[in-house]
């Protein structure tokens, strides 16, 4: 099962940390959680890992957010245009 790493900027790094709970159940359609990390330096940048059991699904989920993503991105303080994906290879 494909891996990945999701980084991006968020409004306030401990707000997302307590949102971790719901952000779970909103990306099980495309992934399982594997865990969550902050910067060393304490900004506010973020990175999540994910097993992904079809990229496919996963890539168009991020390609256009659903209602429910996008909203539950925006209640965890995301800042969409900052995420990168990476794939374990």
């Amino acid at each position: 099962m494909p891996q990945i790493i999701v980084t991006a900027e968020v409004n306030d790094v401990e707000e997302w940390l307590k949102f971790k709970a719901e952000m779970v159940p909103t990306m099980s359609p495309v992934a399982s959680d594997g865990a969550s990390y902050v910067a060393m330096n304490g900004s506010n940048q973020v990175a999540s890992t994910w097993e992904v059991p079809d990229m496919e699904a996963f890539q168009a989920a991020q390609g256009s957010f659903s209602p429910e993503l996008a909203a539950a991105a925006k209640r965890a303080g995301m800042i969409p245009s900052t995420m990168v994906v990476y794939i374990k290879k």
